[in-house]
């Protein structure tokens, strides 16, 4: 007997069907997915699982969403000249967050996102006597971090450095010295994790480093005065004896300001910036003088727009000059040689028209005279910020455009305003520590 084998074949309507969710797909369609996402939506995707959390961490990713916000960006720019999505007062602080369309840094209404109320009730203000308390609570921004304070005359300086979207921060070792009753200048400033250059991204060094610097008041021109430095390094502050051959006064007030570009600070007081690199070992500084034609100096403001030193002015009333209108503006920029060149002359109310009446006397009555130029655009060409009665208005002085929203918070007084970009990426604490 012939022994048969059978086949048995299944069901007609039986489908054979294949599953696949999204803990199937291979390495390189989650990192598709992941590439999409804004990074506020990454840093959640990083605790669902062990290995989300392995491919978000790892620097090859962080390389190829750079790279893709890169190219999106450049879409962008192709396609709209203004790429400045939203700009506010971080309320009710002395900071003003400038926010771009790069995709990454789409989550929403980011001023339901940022604040500094997880560093404590002392950085929560809800009048105007506790917000002079606290003194320039933001001290500055550089990566996305920012550096707070709250120095109190007579005691030493207590400062947080923070990321407010990610809600890290690390509190510092007490400054040495009191304040007294002038206060400090204070700068800030931290190595970048990414570069773009040429259009390329490059990943600088996980372990990255950051300064804080502190220069107690004095009244008198000296060619020799005390700094402190915060090292990330060694966690410690030490003291230097900085020398400033053209000599520098430090006479604090609350208009005194400090700048940070490419790893160096400029400090501002009175007619004069001071210029030093917390990062060499040499401690020597230099000092730029404000142009001879420059007027109120407490109407002045020192910023980087495109990678350059920039200065402006905004005198609201007459001036010695009788070629300077009230309500018209200047900006100078810094050459390579040193030199201030005049970029921008403007008169506001060609700008911004039939508004200016309205503000005009809002100004008279309820801001008595506080209006002016708060902060350049660190990456639009010839746009600035500027407060005029209740309003903050961003101002393209090359196309004479312009956009104006209502601020609502305490009043800014004449407090330095300290611009807060927020990176692709964002700067993490524990890569410090």
């Amino acid at each position: 007997m012939l022994s048969m084998c059978t086949t048995v074949s299944p069901p007609s309507n039986t489908i054979s069907k294949s599953y696949t969710t999204i803990n199937n797909l291979l390495n390189d369609s989650l990192i598709e997915i992941f590439c999409r996402l804004s990074c506020k939506s990454l840093f959640t995707c990083k605790s669902v699982s062990k290995h989300w959390c392995a491919i978000i961490s790892d620097l090859n990713f962080h390389f190829i969403y750079l790279t893709h916000q890169h190219r999106l960006l450049q879409n962008l720019q192709c396609e709209e000249k203004d790429i400045d999505q939203h700009s506010y007062i971080l309320k009710p602080y002395n900071a003003l967050v400038i926010t771009s369309k790069v995709p990454s840094l789409q989550f929403g209404c980011s001023e339901n996102n940022l604040s500094l109320n997880f560093l404590g009730s002392k950085f929560n203000p809800t009048n105007e006597v506790q917000l002079r308390s606290i003194l320039k609570c933001v001290f500055g921004c550089c990566n996305g971090l920012l550096l707070c304070g709250n120095p109190r005359r007579y005691h030493k300086c207590i400062y947080y450095v923070c990321n407010p979207l990610t809600k890290e921060s690390i509190e510092l070792p007490c400054a040495p010295s009191n304040c007294d009753p002038n206060g400090v200048l204070v700068g800030f400033t931290c190595d970048p994790y990414y570069h773009i250059e040429e259009d390329k991204v490059s990943i600088v060094a996980p372990k990255r480093l950051f300064r804080v610097v502190n220069i107690p008041a004095f009244s008198n021109t000296k060619t020799t005065f005390n700094v402190e430095v915060f090292s990330s390094e060694t966690g410690k502050w030490n003291e230097h004896v900085l020398l400033c051959p053209k000599g520098f006064s430090c006479g604090f007030s609350l208009t005194s300001s400090c700048v940070e570009h490419d790893g160096v600070l400029y400090f501002t007081s009175g007619r004069k910036i001071l210029i030093y690199n917390p990062y060499k070992n040499e401690q020597v500084a230099s000092v730029i003088d404000h142009p001879s034609e420059f007027g109120e100096a407490y109407r002045g403001c020192v910023g980087v727009c495109c990678g350059r030193l920039q200065l402006s002015e905004f005198p609201i009333s007459r001036s010695n000059n009788a070629n300077i209108r009230p309500y018209s503006g200047r900006v100078w920029e810094l050459d390579s040689h040193q030199e201030w060149q005049i970029v921008h002359e403007f008169y506001i109310p060609d700008i911004i028209g039939s508004i200016f009446d309205k503000l005009q006397a809002i100004e008279r009555e309820h801001v008595r005279g506080s209006s002016r130029i708060l902060a350049f655009h660190p990456y639009l060409k010839g746009t600035i910020f500027l407060e005029f009665g209740d309003h903050i208005i961003c101002c393209n002085l090359l196309t004479q455009e312009f956009k104006a929203s209502k601020y609502g918070g305490l009043s800014l007084g004449f407090l330095p305003i300290t611009p807060v970009v927020l990176p692709w990426w964002p700067t993490t604490i524990s890569s410090f520590l």
